[in-house]
């Protein structure tokens, strides 16, 4: 006996030798015995279907397979092997976008657009066409969350910044009033602290000006002025310094804001091109789907 490839086991789906001299095809595993004319094309076919609803797509393909070493531009049989190798019992899974793994030059999908009849060649063709959509929005989906992504880190920056300007332009009142508060405070040491400084400091200086004449006074308060001007135009300098540096990543995060826009409307379009083609695809597939079977693929 020899071992006939592509010949598989209805009850099983093992490999079957053939026993010339009785004219029977024997499953070695199971002892099932088949006659000749069981595998005729249509008997193949019929096994080839079974064996898919009863998700065992590894006979199956071997079945569809052997249908074309009879028939090389069978239709039925170039779809069965091409879903087989995907574990799909129907075209139903290519309407779930987000578990499509395979690509617009699948070898099996290429088999079958080369080897198919012409009448036949616009279904797969279909095929291949909501593949490449489908590799067009995943790349545009992959720019919108870079393009997210930088916007998302140009507004942290942004508000860093603003952070920073507020802190520079209210630093000084912030300042006298945590003294304020603390001298306001009687439970507070520093308060009290504060408060004795202050009066040590008004009294020296009323001192000084009794003792040496008004010009003590006119020092103190030149003084005063002196670091009040320096204080100010200190805290000029780093406001503007901080608006330099605010300006562009505001500028920025509006230009991505844009850029996000214009790529989350391509996106949109891509999918419902390929939402479209997908709806033509099952509209003109042999087996016609229900609501059902789609979401049983999607299990």
């Amino acid at each position: 006996m020899a071992i006939i490839k592509g010949h598989i086991c209805k009850s099983c789906g093992g490999p079957l030798d053939i026993d010339i001299d009785r004219q029977l095809y024997i499953c070695p595993f199971c002892g099932v015995t088949y006659d000749y004319d069981y595998f005729r094309e249509d008997n193949v076919m019929a096994i080839a279907k079974k064996a898919v609803m009863r998700s065992e797509f590894g006979s199956a393909k071997d079945a569809y397979e052997f249908i074309l070493t009879k028939d090389p531009h069978n239709f039925e049989a170039l779809r069965g092997v091409f879903l087989c190798t995907l574990h799909w019992k129907t075209i139903g899974p290519l309407w779930f976008s987000e578990k499509i793994h395979i690509k617009e030059d699948d070898p099996y999908l290429v088999q079958a657009i080369e080897k198919c009849l012409p009448e036949h060649k616009g279904y797969f063709t279909s095929i291949q066409d909501a593949l490449k959509i489908l590799k067009e929005y995943r790349k545009a989906k992959s720019a919108l969350r870079r393009i997210e992504d930088d916007r998302t880190s140009a507004e942290k920056t942004y508000n860093r910044l603003q952070i920073a300007r507020a802190e520079n332009q209210e630093r000084f009142s912030r300042f006298v009033s945590s003294i304020t508060e603390d001298m306001m405070t009687s439970e507070t040491k520093i308060g009290e602290f504060l408060l004795y400084i202050g009066i040590i400091i008004i009294g020296g200086i009323a001192y000084a000006t009794w003792a040496w004449g008004i010009w003590v006074l006119l020092a103190i308060l030149g003084v005063i002025i002196f670091f009040t001007v320096v204080y100010n135009i200190s805290k000029t300098i780093n406001d503007r310094r901080l608006v330099a540096e605010i300006v562009p990543v505001r500028a920025k995060i509006e230009s991505l804001s844009d850029e996000a826009k214009a790529m989350r409307t391509e996106c949109e379009k891509l999918i419902f091109q390929y939402r479209s083609k997908v709806k033509e695809i099952i509209a003109n597939d042999p087996l016609p789907l229900k609501d059902t079977d789609l979401e049983e693929e999607n299990t």
